[in-house]
C-alpha cells in the first residue's frame, strides 16, 4: 500500500487519527498492513465492557483510541432483526475461523455484529491485540451474565483496574462469586447496587485501593474494621459511632502507612457527635504551623489533579510514627477522616 511507503512517523499519524473501525478495516488489506498497525502507539481513551449501552443490557465491548472520537462497539449478543439487514458486511478470520459481520453506525459510532455466537472475547481480545491496549474498564449489572465466574475469568480480564457494579439489586453470593474469582483485587470498586445478604469480609473488595459503596447499608462493622486499602466512601452506611472510633484506634495503634481516608455522607446522627472524637483522641484545632489547610488528594485516588478537601474546621491528632489524621464533622450528615501523607506542599514550604 502507498501508505505505507510513507516514513513511520507520517502513517502512524495518520492511523491515529481514524476512527477504530477505519483502522480495523485497513488492518484487512494485508497481513503486512496489520502488523504495520501493530507497531503503532495508540491513545487509548476508554477500552471497557458495559451492561449499560444497550436496551437489551447485554454486555458491550467499547473501543476509543483518539480523543473526542467515535466508539467502536461489539454487543455480546447476536445482531438484532433490524440491523441483520442494515450496515456494511465484511468477514474477518480470527484463530482459523471465518467470521461474517455486520457493521453498522450509530450517533457514537460503529456496531459490531458477529454471526457466531459466544465469540465477543475472541473478537475484543483481537482488536486489543491491533492497537495494543489493555481491557481496563467493567460497569456491569451481574443480573444479566449468565456464568459470572467464565466471564471474569476471560484472560483480559487480568489487566482490569476499575469495576462498577451497576445492578439494581444483587445478592452477596453473586459479589462473592464474581469478586473471588478476580485473581488479584482491582485497583477501584465502586459498588451502586443494593446488596442483599451478608458480605464476607474475605471478599477482595476489601483489598482495593478504592471502594465506593453509594448504597451502604450493607456494609458491616466487620467489612469496615477489614478494611486494607487506601480509600474508603460510604452513602447512607448505617455503622454505629462505636465501629468508627475502633477503625480510627486500629489505625492509631497499628502500622498501615498506605490508608488515605474514610469518608461517609448522610451517615447516623450518632456519628456526628463531635465531642466524643475528640475526647478519645485527644484532637486538637487546626494548627497551621503542623498542616494545610487544605488536604490535596492523590491523583491516583481520584483519577483527577487539584481535588481538595477544606480541613480548616478539623481536629487533629498522631499516631506513634508522626503521621497526622483529621476527623472532620460537617452538618448535616458528613463525616470525613483523613491522613496527612504530605503536611504540605512544597510551594507552602517556602
Amino acid at each position: 500500500m502507498k501508505l505505507f511507503s510513507l516514513p513511520y512517523l507520517a502513517y502512524s499519524r495518520i492511523i491515529t487519527s481514524m476512527n477504530p473501525i477505519e483502522v480495523i478495516s485497513l488492518s484487512f488489506c494485508s497481513k503486512k498492513s496489520r502488523e504495520r498497525i501493530k507497531q503503532i502507539h495508540f491513545h487509548v481513551d476508554y477500552a471497557g465492557i458495559s451492561t449499560k449501552v444497550n436496551k437489551f443490557k447485554a454486555p458491550v465491548f467499547q473501543l476509543r483510541i483518539s480523543t473526542g472520537g467515535r466508539h467502536l462497539s461489539i454487543p455480546f449478543q447476536t445482531a438484532p432483526r433490524p440491523a441483520r439487514c442494515e450496515g456494511r458486511r465484511f468477514t474477518w478470520t480470527i484463530d482459523g475461523v471465518k467470521h461474517y459481520f455486520r457493521c453498522g453506525e450509530s450517533q457514537l459510532g460503529s456496531i459490531i455484529y458477529s454471526n457466531i455466537p459466544k465469540s465477543y472475547f475472541k473478537i475484543t481480545n483481537n482488536i486489543l491485540d491491533l492497537v495494543r491496549a489493555s481491557l481496563s474498564i467493567l460497569e456491569l449489572d451481574l443480573n444479566v451474565i449468565n456464568d459470572l465466574k467464565g466471564f471474569i475469568t476471560e484472560p483480559c480480564m487480568k489487566s482490569v483496574s476499575g469495576i462498577k457494579v451497576v445492578s439494581e439489586t444483587i445478592t452477596a453470593e453473586k459479589l462473592s462469586i464474581f469478586f473471588n474469582n478476580i485473581e488479584n483485587p482491582v485497583k477501584d470498586v465502586f459498588i451502586y447496587s443494593k446488596v442483599e445478604g451478608e458480605v464476607s469480609t474475605s471478599l477482595n473488595i476489601f483489598r482495593s485501593d478504592r471502594l465506593i459503596a453509594f448504597k451502604a447499608d450493607w456494609v458491616t462493622r466487620e467489612n469496615i474494621l477489614g478494611f486494607n486499602g487506601k480509600f474508603l466512601c460510604l452513602f447512607n452506611p448505617t455503622i454505629d459511632i462505636g465501629t468508627i472510633i475502633e477503625f480510627i484506634k486500629q489505625w492509631r495503634n497499628g502500622n498501615n502507612t498506605k490508608f488515605v481516608a474514610l469518608k461517609m455522607a448522610k451517615v447516623p446522627q450518632e456519628l456526628m457527635k463531635i465531642d466524643q472524637f475528640i475526647s478519645e483522641f485527644n484532637a486538637k484545632p487546626w494548627d497551621p504551623t503542623k498542616r494545610e489547610k487544605c488536604y490535596i488528594y492523590e491523583k491516583e485516588i481520584t483519577d483527577k489533579q487539584n481535588i481538595v478537601a477544606d480541613l480548616s474546621e478539623g481536629f487533629d491528632f498522631e499516631r506513634h510514627d508522626g503521621l497526622l489524621a483529621t476527623i472532620k464533622i460537617r452538618p448535616p450528615d458528613f463525616f470525613q477522616f483523613f491522613v496527612w501523607h504530605k503536611r504540605f506542599t512544597a510551594e507552602n514550604r517556602t
